[in-house]
């Protein structure tokens, strides 16, 4: 099978650079695109491939060497890997949550001071100073529109509270908890 998809995905992008003329400077952005992910793949499938071979022919030798005991080392092998990843997943698990909380709080932290921005802007404009010089009419549009997008940003203000509350929930919850079983418990209880 990898063999296979070796094969087609270099034909794919000896396709490519034929019908361009083998010229890298006349390929569209999608062929481009195409072939960039096809040379990734490739970064995959050709270690895969040669790893296999390699696994094949290191087994049959030690098979002549001793025996079905040539099986205990590829075995303990995937035993060792697969403790090593028992042991640090919780860890990991942990980190990459921390990092995705971070990220989370930068956003949130950066919306909240251009919401509070505008706010006070909106709070300068309100101001009696402010006022419009074309007429007690403009004047009253203008400050109902200003009450009104304050009334906006106050409620963006404490949607943004909420969220924030619920990332730092999400930053306390333990490693082993996932959002969706948490969810499913509490519907359950209701």
């Amino acid at each position: 099978g990898t063999a296979t998809d070796i094969g087609s995905t270099l034909g794919r992008i000896t396709m490519i650079f034929l019908r361009n003329g083998c010229r890298r400077s006349r390929m569209n952005i999608v062929d481009t695109a195409e072939v960039g992910v096809d040379a990734r793949k490739l970064l995959v499938l050709a270690p895969m491939l040669l790893c296999f071979l390699l696994g094949t022919v290191a087994g049959a030798y030690l098979f002549t060497l001793i025996d079905v005991f040539a099986l205990l080392i590829p075995a303990s092998l995937t035993g060792v890997v697969g403790l090593c990843y028992m042991l640090f997943r919780q860890r990991l698990k942990g980190y990459l949550k921390h990092i995705e909380a971070e990220r989370l709080n930068m956003q949130f932290e950066s919306m909240r001071g251009t919401l509070e921005r505008a706010q006070t802007m909106l709070h300068s404009f309100k101001s009696p100073h402010h006022a419009s010089k074309d007429g007690d009419d403009n004047v009253v549009e203008d400050g109902e529109v200003v009450i009104e997008l304050e009334h906006g940003f106050e409620d963006m203000l404490e949607r943004m509270r909420t969220i924030e509350e619920g990332i730092e929930h999400f930053r306390q919850m333990p490693c082993s908890t996932s959002p969706v079983k948490e969810r499913a418990s509490t519907h359950q209880e209701v």
